[in-house]
């Protein structure tokens, strides 16, 4: 952690040295907080919801799946007007807009009664999700941090996983003791709050805050790569940026389909609810601990493509475990390990693989236009599984895509690996 010392001489002549913490760490901190609860009640509880629903409007877990098929389509849509918002007006006005949005969309969630009604709230909610969670959070953290840019970025990778080991069991348990209305109710109310902690801390950039906070450390030089980069014109000419994007569309079509669909897949080989929840969010605490060791050294390697493509390799592994293992609690638990080590360091690397390629000055419009076209693979994955779950009535075929899908998305990111980068850092 960066820490300034400040020199302070008394009445007496006694001379005082106070530490003071590096502002970053407040904003990163704010953040982390936010996403926690944000990605924890949105993405990370999705699946808790998909069994209550079907019961409760005979709707197809396909019907309910969609859903969040909807969720990812519809920011993945707007990620591009997101990330421009992001990089003209800051994260921090967007939080005033965003999390009242996200807190009244959780509220018509409570009160829906039709299908098209959790498809048009569902999306509703991912539009403010997207503007203050993930892209946003990413923004600031390339944005505060040079040297410790990969620490940095695990930190918010590592939020989106804790997410879900926190908020995940508090959903599963708001579901079954007051049902899920409330669940959405009380989602509402966690995002505020969270996002008021998010707000008081958060600037967006660091000459903002030496201006507005002098009672905190601030790098004493700026970050240059604020002011360089290409922009989205020139980035998307590059044969690396569709490389990248294409190694992401095959890898998310796999993670979030399996966020999706992870309760019930292991509610269907015979675990009960509550274990079902608890495999969910130990795969999660396992990744924050992942990220917050392994993740912080991904800074070290030159072409962090390369470390991808091993990464999607240890999940393709951990689906084929659960294939051949049929849900035995063996094979979870291998397929635990081996699931945590591939998936957990993606979001850190992403952020590290298009800010080193491309710059910081249109850092969010890049990164949002790059998960516009990811989205095209995430929208569809849930609709699959659900749709060949209700047909066959198990898994099995969808770990055998997925682990497919894992496979192709390893070959994409070592051609990448192979590709110039367009932007090299001095």
């Amino acid at each position: 952690m960066a820490i300034e010392a400040t020199t302070l001489e008394s009445r007496g002549g006694r001379r005082w040295r106070i530490a003071r913490v590096y502002y970053g760490w407040y904003v990163l901190f704010g953040m982390a907080v936010a996403m926690i609860v944000a990605e924890g009640v949105t993405f990370g509880s999705l699946s808790a919801y998909i069994e209550p629903l079907e019961n409760q409007f005979g709707w197809s877990r396909a019907e309910v799946s969609m859903g969040f098929s909807v969720m990812v389509g519809t920011v993945g849509l707007f990620a591009p007007i997101i990330g421009l918002l992001i990089d003209s007006v800051g994260p921090r006005r967007l939080m005033l807009i965003g999390a009242p949005l996200c807190a009244v969309s959780f509220v018509l969630l409570a009160f829906m009664s039709e299908l098209w009604q959790w498809y048009a709230y569902i999306a509703l909610n991912s539009i403010a999700l997207g503007m203050v969670a993930y892209i946003p959070a990413q923004a600031l953290a390339v944005r505060w941090f040079d040297r410790r840019r990969a620490l940095a970025t695990s930190v918010i990778g590592a939020s989106v996983w804790m997410g879900q080991l926190v908020m995940l069991p508090v959903v599963q348990l708001l579901i079954s003791r007051l049902g899920w209305e409330d669940a959405f109710i009380y989602s509402g109310i966690l995002v505020v709050a969270a996002y008021i902690v998010a707000f008081l801390l958060v600037r967006d950039r660091p000459q903002e805050a030496q201006e507005t906070s002098q009672s905190a450390a601030i790098s004493p030089t700026p970050i240059m790569e604020t002011v360089s980069g290409l922009t989205l014109r020139e980035a998307i000419r590059t044969p690396l940026f569709w490389a990248v994007v294409g190694g992401l569309m095959l890898f998310f079509f796999v993670i979030f389909g399996w966020l999706s669909q992870g309760v019930p897949y292991y509610r269907s080989v015979g675990y009960s609810e509550t274990w079902a929840a608890q495999i969910v969010s130990l795969t999660a605490g396992g990744a924050v601990i992942w990220l917050l060791t392994a993740g912080t050294q991904l800074e070290r390697f030159r072409r962090p493509e390369r470390v991808a493509c091993i990464c999607v390799l240890f999940v393709a592994a951990a689906l084929l475990v659960l294939y051949l293992t049929q849900g035995s609690v063996p094979g979870v638990a291998v397929a635990v390990v081996l699931y945590v080590i591939g998936f957990a360091a993606t979001p850190p690397l992403e952020a590290l693989i298009l800010s080193r390629a491309f710059g910081l000055a249109n850092f969010a419009t890049i990164m949002g236009t790059a998960f516009m076209f990811q989205t095209i693979a995430i929208f569809f994955s849930p609709i699959i599984a659900g749709a060949i779950f209700d047909a066959r009535g198990s898994y099995d075929l969808v770990l055998i895509i997925y682990a497919c899908c894992a496979v192709g998305s390893s070959a994409v990111f070592l051609v990448a690996s192979r590709l110039p980068q367009p932007l090299r850092r001095t």
